[in-house]
């Protein structure tokens, strides 16, 4: 183990990194020239694959998890809900986890992948079969069905499922869980300091050998999830319509959940084939945020992810997005659901990492809170808001910045409108106040700092940052933060809240009762009984 001087001088470290976090208002601007710095130490293995290493001497436990540089946006088009599927299937086991005889179930596995492909040939001639042909196809259809439900409980009885989830919770792990974004996938769970070792194990057997068992069921779970957060959800189909609209043919169009279309066509060789370009060494980092022994961990990391082997890794080409100068006076969506009132608008901004997105944060802070401008013109003072809030998103190949209200009372969404567009005028051509800028920067500090307390939580961070293309962004964010000045806020929204290029959303409220009512009246003019 280290000594206690080392751990000491560590921990001192982490108090100098947070110290400019927790200073007043007031003397946040004497603090701009502190270097902020999570201590972090990072192992380099010679497969390409990173450890980061972050030591919380004061813990009992250890913070463990994993990114790998890829997400929905990396996805061929068609192929939608891909990354999101393969992480699904990547807590199914390994050829030694998970399984009874391996030999036996992958026989089973190719058959059942067999008689799919076999299925979806036959319901796809149903449409256009005659009556006749059409009797025979679905017979040959509910037939095949019965046997893949026989290969299915077979491939079940060959295979022990949930193994993998069941040895974390025996190691006295928590939190167990993965996560797919547009940009990156994180995989990440806490377990106690004693069983490091175990997780070095599992988590370097999935990266090396997963068996994407149940890999049907697990389309279905994910039309599930789907039909919950945005089927089901009151802006759900809304909202997607507004992101395909606003990003236009880039991949972050299309949700990290996949279009129903696209899931149907979804297969294992797929599924294996996106692992396989996708899931390298060379893009894959792991990170450790509490108690352990840095020397040892090396000893671990080489030993258990030192033994995957490299795999050409092709670089992450960026798409082109659609010049915000080519729509001269945006667009304008008017959208239905079953919602309060509400107007939503999306400007391109600035990217992860570039410098304008941390004035685009500040702006959006001083907009924010109760103190905020937004509260004190649209909430307080008009009255025509029940909420409203902007934000600034950054993505790996391009930023938006979103304000976004809800109407209260008589007000409708245009007047919400015609409210932010004042404010916005106000921001492009007076400096915001001196009290404004410290207080937008004390919040944003204070919140960064909070978050990254807890061993977990940091974890998270370094591995989306690492994922969107640096941790140590991580380190330059509070510093760039408190050295934005009142002009770069205002030049921030000169340069990117214009009309020319964004999309403002208008959501009208529609009752469930008129929704019906709407339906049938449709169904009727159709030809069709209601």
């Amino acid at each position: 183990m280290i000594d206690e001087h080392r751990r000491r001088a560590r921990w001192r470290g982490i108090l100098q990194w947070a110290t400019p976090l927790l200073l007043s208002v007031a003397s946040l601007e004497a603090a701009s020239d502190l270097t902020a710095q999570v201590p972090v130490e990072t192992i380099q293995l010679d497969n390409g694959m990173r450890v980061l290493l972050v030591e919380r001497p004061e813990t009992t436990t250890v913070a463990a998890g994993w990114v790998v540089e890829v997400g929905s946006a990396d996805e061929a088009p068609g192929e939608t809900g891909l990354s999101h599927l393969l992480e699904h299937l990547m807590f199914k086991g390994t050829r030694t986890v998970g399984t009874r005889d391996i030999e036996s179930e992958m026989v089973v596995l190719d058959r059942e992948d067999q008689l799919q492909s076999e299925l979806r040939d036959l319901r796809s001639g149903l449409s256009e079969a005659g009556s006749k042909k059409r009797a025979h196809l679905e017979q040959r259809i509910a037939d095949s069905e019965a046997q893949l439900r026989r290969l299915q409980a077979e491939a079940r009885s060959r295979a022990l499922l949930g193994q993998f989830s069941l040895f974390y919770s025996q190691l006295g792990a928590v939190g167990l869980n993965a996560h797919t974004l547009r940009d990156l996938t994180f995989y990440y769970v806490t377990v106690p300091a004693e069983k490091l070792e175990a997780w070095f194990w599992l988590e370097s057997d999935r990266m090396l050998e997963p068996v994407f068992r149940e890999f049907y069921k697990e389309l279905d779970v994910i039309r599930e999830e789907r039909r919950l957060r945005i089927e089901s959800n009151p802006t759900g189909s809304a909202d997607e319509q507004l992101k395909s609209e606003f990003w236009g043919q880039h991949p972050y169009a299309w949700d990290p959940q996949g279009a129903p279309e696209d899931l149907d066509g979804l297969t294992r060789e797929s599924a294996r084939l996106f692992f396989q370009q996708h899931y390298t060494p060379g893009r894959i980092t792991a990170a450790l945020v509490g108690s352990f022994d840095p020397e040892q961990v090396r000893g671990l990391a080489e030993r258990y992810f030192g033994r995957i082997p490299p795999r050409k890794t092709s670089p992450r080409s960026p798409v082109p997005l659609e010049s915000p100068g080519d729509l001269e006076s945006g667009r304008t969506l008017t959208l239905e659901c079953r919602c309060p009132s509400q107007v939503q608008v999306l400007y391109p901004s600035a990217a992860f990492g570039e410098t304008d997105s941390r004035a685009l944060e500040v702006l959006a802070a001083v907009l924010n809170g109760r103190s905020g401008r937004l509260y004190r013109s649209m909430v307080l003072g008009r009255q025509i808001a029940f909420s409203a809030s902007a934000l600034q998103s950054q993505l790996r190949q391009a930023g938006y910045f979103t304000f976004q209200a809800e109407t209260k009372g008589a007000s409708s969404p245009e007047d919400l409108l015609a409210s932010w567009d004042q404010e916005v005028a106000r921001l492009q051509a007076e400096l915001v106040t001196a009290e404004e800028l410290l207080r937008a920067k004390n919040r944003l500090t204070a919140d960064s700092f909070r978050r990254l307390k807890d061993p977990a939580s940091l974890l998270t961070q370094l591995l989306v940052y690492q994922g969107m293309g640096n941790w140590r962004e991580i380190n330059a964010w509070p510093r760039q933060v408190l050295r934005v000045d009142a002009a770069q806020v205002r030049a921030a929204a000169r340069r990117y809240l214009e009309p020319a290029g964004r999309t403002v959303a208008v959501y009208r409220r529609v009752d469930a009762d008129v929704q019906r009512s709407v339906s049938g009246l449709q169904a009727i003019g159709s030809g069709s009984t209601p």
